[in-house]
C-alpha cells in the first residue's frame, strides 16, 4: 500500500508542480520575522522541475472578485507565502505600498487574480498574485517571487516512530538536496547518518541539517501541522523505492522559523521520546474499555474477568483510582435472525467508571440464553461501539478484546457495521486507541482459528511496530490460561501507572529511563503472552501521550527522505489529503449515487452505465456525458479533485467491460467496500475535534481534515 501511495504522489507532483517556481530567494534579516529564531539562507535548489515559460496560466480560471479555480481539480487556487514576505496594496513593491509586513509563512492564502505572471526563470519568477485569507474578498497583492502556488491539497505527515528501543529515528531536514544526497548515496548511509545524529546530540552543526522532526511523536490529528510537498524525486535504496522530498513546514496560528540554530527549538526537538515533565506525568490518564463476547459460551469468562477486576480494585490506591477509568462493551450477533439475543452490541458504561465499579457491572452482565445463528459473532460491531466510548481528553486509550470467534466479514448478511478489520483500524488510529486482543481458542472450533486470528491481529496492530500486533492466543481447554492472561493485563495496568506516577524528572534524568523506571521487570514475559501484548500497546500509547509535549518545526523549507536514514525499511512520512467539509459532502453524494447504480444494475440486469445515468442524470450538468463515458473517471460524476488524483482505485477505472466480467461476489464486495467508505465519511464529518482552520477567518465549511489516503474510494 505504501508503494502505491507514493507512486501516485510522484506522478501528481510531476504533473501539478511543473509550473511552480522552485528556487528559494535570498531572505531578509531573520529578525524581521516576528517571533523568528533565525533561518539559514538557502541557495537556489538543484533538481528544479521544468517550468512553464508562458506568461498566461491556462490551468487556472479567474473571475472578477472571485477566488481563482484550478481547472483540473475544480479546487480553489491557493498560494503559500515564503518567509519574510509582504502583502502590498497595489502591484508595486515599494516600502510605502506595504499593507502588511512579514506575512505568516506557508499559511495558505486564496488567489483572486494574476497579473503579469512569468515563470520562465525559476530563480526569479515575475508578476503578482492578488490574495486573501478567505474566499469572500481579496486582501492585497503579493509578488510571484514571494509565494508558492499550491495546486493540490496533498500533504505528508510524520509516521508513528515506535517504541524508544526498536522504533525509527527522527527525520532530518537538510537545507539543500546535495547535502542529503551525500548521506543517502554514500558507501555507508547508516554510518553517515549515525555520525549526524551524534553531532546533533552534542549541539554541533551537522552536514547541512537545518532542522529535524522532534524525537517525540507529533500526531497530526491532535497537533495539526502542514507539510506540503514542493518537489519529489525517486531513488532506489537497496532495491526499494524511496523519495527525496522538498517540504514546506507550517503550523496554523503560529509563526517563527524553527531551526536547530535556535536553542529553544533544538532542546525540545532533541528531548528523548520517553522524557516528560512532572507536570505532564501528573496529568496522565488511562482509559481501558473491555470489549467482550457475551454470547452463550462466554459466561465463565465474564465471571473470571469480574474476579480479576475485583482483585485489581483492591490493589490500587485512591490516587491511581482517579487516574484510571474503565468501560465495558458487550457484543453478540445480528438480532434480525435471532431476536432473543437482545442486542448486537451494547455499551454498559455510557460514562467510564473506576475499577471498583467494573466488577459490579460485570456481575450484572449475563451471557445470552440462546445460541447465535452461526459460529461467527459481531466482533466488529463491538469494536465500533467501543470507539465511540466517552474517552477522556488526552487519555491513553486501550481496548481489551475478549472473544472466541471471528467476525462476519464485510458484505456478509449478518455484518451489521458494513466494515472490515482494516476499516476499523483506520478509525482506531485516528482516535489513538490501542487494541489488545485475547483470542480464546476452543479446539472444537479449530476451523475458525485462521480467520479470527487474522482479524484480531489486524485490529491489534501496534502503531509504529512495523506490522507487529498486540495479539495473544489462549487455549481454553483449561481455564487457567485465561485467568493468567487477564491477571497479567490487570497487573500491567496498575504496575505501569504506579511506576509512572512514582517517577520524578530532572535535568539529569532526560533519557530513556526517565519514564520507564522499573518497567523492565514487567516486560520479561514472552512476546506472545497477554502481558507482553499489553506492553507493546502501552509503549506505543505512551509515545503518543508524551508527544503532547512536542511541537513540529514550522516556517522552513527543507529536503528530507521518506525513510529512516539508519534503517531504510522504516517509513518516516505518510501521505494525506487535506479535505474540507464541502468536498467531503460532494464525495458522499457522488458515492451514494454510484452505490445506487450498482444496486440498480444488479436488480434490473441493466448495464452499469445505463443504471448510473438513470440514477445520477438529474444531478449532472451534462447528463449526456454519462452515456459517452468509457470508465467511471470520465463520467464527471465524482468530484474533480478526486478524479484528478492518479491513484489506483476500485471505482475510478471501472468500465462497462470490467463490470460485466465481475462475479456476483465481486460486485457485492465492491458495493460493501463503498458503503463502508460512506459510513466512515459521515462519521468523520461528525468528529468535532478532527477539523482544523488554516486561517482564523475560515468559515466552518472551509475547515479541513487531514484524511489518510487509505480512506479514498
Amino acid at each position: 500500500m505504501q508503494h502505491v501511495k507514493w507512486i501516485f504522489i510522484i506522478i501528481l507532483w510531476t504533473l501539478v508542480w511543473s509550473g511552480f517556481s522552485q528556487a528559494e530567494q535570498t531572505m531578509a534579516n531573520p529578525d524581521d520575522l516576528e517571533g523568528g529564531s533565525g533561518v539559514v539562507q538557502m541557495d537556489a535548489l538543484e533538481g528544479a522541475a521544468k517550468v512553464n515559460s508562458s506568461t498566461t496560466n491556462n490551468s487556472v480560471s479567474c473571475k472578477a472578485d472571485e477566488v481563482c479555480i484550478e481547472k483540473s481539480t475544480q479546487l480553489p487556487m491557493r498560494v503559500l507565502p515564503r518567509p519574510f514576505s509582504h502583502l502590498y496594496k497595489q502591484t508595486e513593491s515599494s516600502k510605502e505600498n506595504i499593507l502588511k509586513s512579514n506575512i505568516t509563512a506557508f499559511h495558505p492564502l486564496y488567489m483572486f487574480a494574476e497579473k503579469d505572471i512569468d515563470l520562465s526563470d525559476p530563480v526569479n519568477p515575475k508578476g503578482w498574485y492578488q490574495v486573501g485569507q478567505n474566499k469572500i474578498k481579496a486582501d492585497g497583492w503579493m509578488r510571484a517571487a514571494d509565494v508558492f502556488e499550491w495546486r493540490q491539497a496533498l500533504l505528508v505527515s510524520y509516521t508513528h516512530p515506535g517504541d524508544p528501543g526498536e522504533g525509527r529515528n527522527p527525520a532530518l531536514m537538510f537545507s539543500n538536496l546535495p547535502d542529503l544526497q551525500a548521506v543517502v548515496e554514500s558507501d555507508d548511509m547508516a554510518e553517515e547518518a549515525t555520525n549526524l545524529y551524534s553531532e546533533l546530540e552534542q549541539g554541533k552543526p551537522a552536514g547541512g541539517v537545518i532542522s529535524m522532526e522532534p524525537r517525540r511523536f507529533v500526531d497530526i490529528s491532535k497537533n495539526f501541522y502542514l507539510l506540503p510537498i514542493l518537489q519529489a524525486k525517486n531513488i532506489d535504496i537497496e532495491g526499494d523505492d524511496a523519495r527525496y522530498l522538498q517540504l514546506a513546514a507550517a503550523v496554523p496560528g503560529a509563526r517563527g522559523a524553527d531551526t536547530l540554530s535556535s536553542e529553544e527549538y533544538a532542546s525540545q526537538a532533541m528531548a528523548d521520546r520517553t522524557f516528560a515533565s512532572d507536570a505532564l506525568l501528573d496529568k496522565i490518564q488511562v482509559d481501558v474499555v473491555f470489549v467482550i463476547d457475551t454470547t452463550r459460551s462466554m459466561q465463565d469468562y465474564i465471571d473470571m474477568t469480574r474476579d480479576a477486576m475485583a482483585n485489581m480494585a483492591k490493589r490500587i490506591d485512591d490516587k491511581l483510582s482517579q487516574k484510571v477509568r474503565f468501560g465495558l462493551v458487550g457484543y453478540r450477533d445480528s438480532i434480525e435472525l435471532v431476536p432473543k439475543l437482545e442486542y448486537v452490541s451494547q455499551n454498559f458504561t455510557p460514562e467510564l467508571v473506576d475499577a471498583a465499579t467494573v466488577p459490579q457491572i460485570l456481575a450484572e452482565t449475563r451471557a445470552a440464553l440462546v445460541g447465535s445463528h452461526d459460529y461467527q459473532e459481531e466482533v466488529f460491531a463491538g469494536i465500533e461501539t467501543a470507539i465511540r466510548s466517552a474517552w477522556r481528553e488526552n487519555s491513553m486509550r486501550f481496548i481489551i478484546l475478549l472473544g472466541d470467534a471471528s467476525s462476519h466479514p464485510r458484505g456478509h448478511a449478518q455484518n451489521t457495521t458494513g466494515k472490515g478489520a482494516e476499516d476499523l483500524l483506520l478509525e482506531l488510529d485516528d482516535h489513538q486507541i490501542h487494541v489488545i486482543a485475547l483470542h480464546l481458542q476452543d479446539p472444537r472450533a479449530a476451523k475458525d482459528f485462521a480467520q479470527s486470528e487474522t482479524q484480531f491481529r489486524v485490529l491489534s496492530t501496534v502503531r509504529g511496530g512495523a506490522g507487529d500486533s498486540a495479539y495473544t492466543a489462549i487455549d481454553i481447554s483449561s481455564k487457567e490460561g485465561f485467568i493468567t492472561a487477564v491477571d497479567e493485563i490487570t497487573n500491567r495496568i496498575g504496575g505501569h501507572m504506579s511506576d509512572m506516577l512514582s517517577t520524578t524528572s530532572d535535568d539529569s534524568a532526560q533519557d530513556t529511563k526517565a519514564v520507564q523506571g522499573k518497567l523492565d521487570e514487567l516486560e520479561g514475559d514472552a512476546e506472545e503472552s497477554a502481558g507482553g501484548a499489553f506492553d507493546k500497546a502501552w509503549d506505543a500509547a505512551l509515545v503518543e501521550y508524551l508527544g503532547q509535549g512536542a511541537r513540529p518545526p514550522k516556517d522552513i523549507v527543507a529536503w528530507v527522505i521518506d525513510r529512516d536514514l539508519i534503517d531504510p525499511s522504516l517509513q518516516t512520512l505518510d501521505v494525506r489529503l487535506l479535505i474540507n467539509r464541502t468536498q467531503l459532502s460532494s464525495l458522499v453524494q457522488a458515492l451514494d449515487r454510484v452505490i445506487q447504480a450498482l444496486l440498480t444494475a444488479e436488480v434490473t440486469q441493466q448495464q452499469f452505465f445505463d443504471a448510473l445515468q438513470g440514477v445520477a442524470g438529474q444531478a449532472m450538468k451534462r447528463p449526456e456525458d454519462l452515456g459517452q463515458a468509457q470508465k467511471m473517471v470520465d463520467t464527471g460524476l465524482l468530484p474533480a479533485f478526486i478524479a484528478s488524483l492518479p491513484y489506483t482505485s476500485d471505482i475510478l477505472n471501472l468500465n462497462e467491460e470490467q463490470y460485466a466480467s465481475m462475479s456476483p461476489e465481486q460486485r457485492s464486495e465492491l458495493q460493501w467496500k463503498l458503503l463502508s467508505k460512506l459510513k466512515q465519511y459521515r462519521q468523520i464529518n461528525e468528529e468535532v475535534n478532527a477539523w482544523h482552520k488554516l486561517n482564523l477567518t475560515d468559515a466552518e465549511s472551509d475547515m479541513v481534515y487531514p484524511m489518510n489516503i487509505d480512506y479514498l474510494p
